[in-house]
């Protein structure tokens, strides 16, 4: 009887020391992912409600520690702002160099086109008549104003003769030499008449052209140069947030994951 109730009471010991052993075992398991910092072996392995994985304040370090639920959802928001930041920089600087680039391209292209309207108003040899059977100008003048006003000189003269030579067919005799001669005549003065005609629209066409070119280059560079002027101020308002988005994290990101430390 005495040597079965030592068999009972040693078992009864041997049990209690399984569940002592087992207890400070899982005792300290759970103080190791319960105290935030503690070293642990396995990247993103869980404890409970803890993760293991770099200490968001030492992250050169190859060292693993328990993190709180805090710690690591602070820590992943202040990843997603400094990602954010980034994103919007790299955009944002890639819009406003495109817009600038637009806007050099109309600044450009009015300053040729200024260029051009010079050159035609002011310095451009305009020939007037040519010396006959040659492409050897006889008579020419300088600017888009002094060759209007010869080419119309030339134009009312030409109406002028052509009006005469059709005065003097109407006295001749039908099939005659002389009619034949006025006939050629009126035929010549019509050909130039058409000829400065278009010389005169074409030229007047052409400054026109430039001109519209000017204002719509004038118009699209003020147009642009709002929108980069307001892409810049809008940068600056939404650079200023997202650092300040930033700065919250991390402010929440040390609260949380220096907690217990």
């Amino acid at each position: 009887m005495k040597m079965r109730s030592t068999r009972k009471f040693a078992s009864v010991l041997a049990v209690a020391a399984l569940v002592v052993s087992g207890s400070v075992a899982v005792s300290n398991s759970a103080m190791a992912a319960g105290k935030q910092g503690t070293v642990c072996k396995t990247l993103k392995a869980k404890s409970g409600t803890y993760t293991c994985s770099v200490n968001p304040f030492a992250p050169t370090s190859k060292t693993y520690v328990w993190l709180t639920p805090d710690c690591v959802s602070t820590q992943a928001a202040y990843l997603s702002s400094v990602s954010d930041l980034a994103s919007y920089t790299k955009n944002a600087t890639s819009t406003t160099n495109q817009a600038q680039t637009l806007l050099a391209s109309y600044q450009n292209a009015l300053t040729v086109a200024k260029a051009s309207l010079d050159d035609v108003m002011n310095t451009k040899v305009y020939p007037i008549d040519y010396t006959p059977g040659t492409q050897t100008p006889s008579l020419t003048v300088v600017g888009f104003n002094a060759a209007i006003a010869a080419y119309q000189s030339k134009l009312a003269n030409d109406q002028q003769r052509l009006a005469y030579y059709q005065a003097q067919l109407a006295k001749d005799t039908p099939g005659s030499s002389q009619a034949i001669s006025d006939q050629k005549s009126i035929n010549d003065f019509q050909l130039g008449i058409t000829s400065r005609t278009n010389t005169i629209n074409l030229l007047t066409k052409q400054v026109a052209r430039i001109q519209s070119t000017i204002t719509s280059d004038q118009t699209a560079i003020a147009q642009w140069t709002s929108t980069v002027n307001n892409s810049i101020a809008q940068q600056k308002s939404l650079l200023s947030q997202l650092k300040s988005s930033i700065s919250g994290a991390s402010s929440a990101r040390a609260s949380s994951c220096k907690k217990g430390l």
